[in-house]
């Protein structure tokens, strides 16, 4: 049997599942162009700050964990939301265990905004960085 907290938890994911679900292009919803400009807008803030704050070879960003550390500590969306929960040897988002599926769908968010093609691996080694470095400085 579930507890509340898990069945609150499922709750949660399910609508931000949904939320993301009926997010799509502007023709698919047949909605109007201003709609898509707030997106790109957004899109455009994200290349900008990932422009002003990561390091580049080129026009290209590193793929790495030194980046990924980057937009952990440096972005609004992010900061203070990572700690390390010795106890379960796992990584919290604002008190919820970070599962694979959880660091997966980070993983998503990193390369849809700021690091296209980043591995796994790599945003998985910066948030453990992060989180332990966290949990330090209290």
């Amino acid at each position: 049997m579930l507890s509340e907290k898990q069945v609150d938890a499922v709750e949660e994911t399910a609508a931000e599942l949904k939320r993301r679900r009926e997010h799509r292009p502007a023709e698919a919803l047949k909605q109007k162009p201003e709609a898509v400009a707030g997106a790109d807008k957004k899109a455009g803030d994200d290349a900008a700050w990932a422009r002003a704050n990561l390091r580049y070879d080129g026009d290209e960003p590193y793929l790495d964990i030194a980046n990924a550390l980057r937009v952990l500590s440096r972005h609004d969306d992010f900061q203070g939301r990572f700690k390390y929960n010795e106890t379960l040897a796992k990584v919290m988002d604002k008190g919820t265990v970070m599962l694979d599926w959880r660091v997966a769908e980070l993983v998503s968010v990193f390369q849809e905004r700021f690091l296209p093609g980043i591995p796994v691996e790599a945003v998985n080694h910066a948030l453990v960085i992060h989180a332990n470095h966290a949990i330090q400085k209290k």
